[in-house]
């Protein structure tokens, strides 16, 4: 049988799916918006660090306030204070450091932060 031109076109475009050309676009695509999205997200990731390290500060700073009223005296660790609602949150490390008779610091550590560590300085009230 012969199959005339019309025929032979026809058949060939009923025939579905992408050329390799469509699919190296959108793979393209996909790579650009990929290179675009990466460093914001790690960006976003490492400020909302930083914001838990701070929040663990302020916390534990109140903490503290709250048993130098009841006690008179500043607890000698931060395990003192989880009974006046401290608790840190989940791979942050803070430390107590007891200056003098009322004055005191409290350091917050997490890896994948700005920078490594937070200090609270009871004298100023900063964080830095």
């Amino acid at each position: 049988m012969i199959y005339s031109i019309d025929d032979y076109s026809n058949h060939r475009t009923s025939n579905t799916g992408f050329t390799l050309i469509e699919l190296l676009i959108v793979i393209a695509i996909i790579s650009l918006l990929a290179a675009i999205a990466i460093p914001q997200f790690i960006i976003y990731r490492s400020r909302a660090i930083d914001a838990t390290m701070k929040s663990d500060l302020r916390n534990a700073a109140v903490a503290v306030e709250s048993y130098y009223t009841k006690q008179s005296l500043l607890p000698a660790s931060v395990a003192e204070i989880a009974g006046y609602g401290f608790h840190p949150s989940d791979g942050v490390t803070v430390s107590l450091v007891v200056i003098s008779s009322s004055s005191y610091t409290l350091n917050a550590a997490k890896s994948g932060g700005s920078q490594p560590s937070f200090t609270y300085d009871s004298a100023t009230g900063s964080i830095h």
